[in-house]
């Protein structure tokens, strides 16, 4: 399937019964999964931001606007200040008709369609869907910037030491049978160990947001 035309996320969890005015509620559970434990616009994980108490369940198309409250489709999985910031903004007619709205995750591709990230963690709009999306919901506000910058000098890093690593190896295999020095065998421990710390740190960044 083109990455260009099939939606970012994928929804797979089977909707609760919710009814009621408080019944998406139920919802939380399965909207985790569906969402990979991110925030569905910035997609900062849970971990990075203490926990689940720091999301909360957002309404794509607000309730105030005419969204529904308990259509499993309308609901998406959030970070508390992305939440704040959308709040119950909603592009209104005009600004539809010339194509500002925001991005719908779950029902295309935003990213490399949209917007995409600069080497500096700045994301970029590409279309004016793109323009609306990035600036109504602040997706470059300071902190989100500084944690794409870390995350790509993370990936750096590892890129690094997992090279290093393999050169370390084919210079102790290179040499005759237990004839590796210790400090060679100690640097090879110090970057496997390197290596995995920064496997779970990247687990749980925020993704790559490359232009496919």
């Amino acid at each position: 399937m083109n990455q260009k035309t099939s939606p970012r996320i994928r929804r797979r969890e089977f909707p609760p019964v919710m009814q009621g005015r408080t019944g998406y509620r139920n919802a939380v559970p399965y909207l985790r999964r569906d969402f990979d434990f991110r925030c569905a616009y910035c997609g900062i994980h849970e971990q990075m931001k203490g926990g689940p108490q720091a999301f909360c369940i957002d309404h794509f198309k607000p309730r105030s606007r005419g969204g529904p409250i308990n259509d499993y489709t309308n609901l998406y999985w959030v970070c508390i200040p992305c939440n704040m910031i959308k709040h119950d903004r909603w592009p209104t007619s005009e600004q539809l008709r010339q194509g500002y709205r925001f991005a719908d995750p779950c029902r295309e591709q935003d990213v490399g369609v949209h917007f995409v990230e600069s080497d500096d963690g700045l994301l970029q709009p590409l279309t004016t869907c793109g323009e609306y999306h990035v600036s109504t919901l602040r997706l470059n506000r300071a902190w989100l910037r500084q944690h794409r910058r870390d995350r790509t000098q993370k990936w750096a890093r590892f890129n690094e030491a997992y090279q290093l690593r393999e050169e370390l190896e084919r210079a102790v295999e290179a040499r005759p049978v237990d004839d590796a020095t210790p400090i060679m065998q100690r640097l090879l421990s110090f970057l496997s160990e390197e290596i995995e710390a920064l496997r779970n740190e990247l687990a749980i960044a925020i993704p790559m947001r490359q232009n496919f």
